[in-house]
């Protein structure tokens, strides 16, 4: 994906429409990390610079663990758990790549605090890789080699691709073998939207990259992939 400065130089300005005003939450924030937001983890690194940051520097000092872009400011929470916010009392709330990290029963779940705690007229936006877009790259990689004399042919091209998928998506590991990071799920438009919908978000919208209710939301959206915005009525 381009640069941010050169996503504002090559597709014009960032777009916004209005919105709500208030504490706006980056949730499942990982390294990008505002003063201005609510930057929110539930990582074991968010959890150690949260709580026992002096203690993060030392290991740092030591060699035995990597500088980390997290804060003492970052607010460590277990996203399982219900959100640590008073109901209606958030103005908007963005996530970044986190909902594909959850069960589908989960991210019901986590979809429904979020409206709790939004305002009325507040906004919830979600970031997923597409699985529509991952599915035609299969498609057309099949498409290429499948057109191609048997022994030009290069299967490990279908081999790469599938064992993605394996790897990284489809996985239901737990606890200590998960650390978050793996996906338990794979989203398109219409089950993204569907969601949010069955949740009581209206005006549930797929958006372009930057294309938001929520002011500022170029200081942390990272990546272009299948973005759903909705509002709670």
């Amino acid at each position: 994906m381009p640069e941010l400065a050169d996503r504002v130089t090559s597709e014009g300005a960032v777009q916004h429409r209005a919105g709500p005003s208030g504490p706006r939450v980056n949730l499942g924030c990982g390294p990008v990390m505002k003063d201005d937001w609510i930057n929110v983890d539930g990582s074991h690194r968010a959890w150690l610079v949260a709580q026992a940051s002096p203690l993060d520097r030392l290991l740092v000092r030591l060699g035995l663990i990597a500088p980390t872009a997290f804060k003492p400011s970052v607010v460590y929470h277990n996203l399982l758990k219900p959100l640590p916010w008073a109901s209606g009392s958030i103005a908007a709330i963005y996530a970044g790549e986190v909902w594909e990290h959850l069960r589908y029963a989960d991210a019901e779940r986590l979809t429904r605090e979020c409206y709790r705690v939004l305002a009325k007229g507040g906004v919830l936006r979600l970031c997923v890789p597409d699985g529509v877009e991952f599915w035609r790259r299969y498609l057309e990689i099949f498409a290429e080699e499948h057109a191609t004399a048997r022994p030009r042919r290069r299967p490990e091209r279908l081999r790469r691709h599938v064992q993605m998928y394996f790897d990284d998506i489809c996985t239901a590991r737990n606890l200590i073998m998960s650390f978050g990071h793996f996906h338990k799920w794979q989203y398109d438009e219409v089950q993204l939207v569907d969601l949010m919908e069955q949740n009581g978000f209206t005006e549930v919208e797929r958006e372009p990259f930057w294309v938001s209710r929520i002011a500022g939301i170029e200081a942390i959206e990272r990546s272009d992939f299948l973005i759903v915005e909705g509002v709670k009525a």
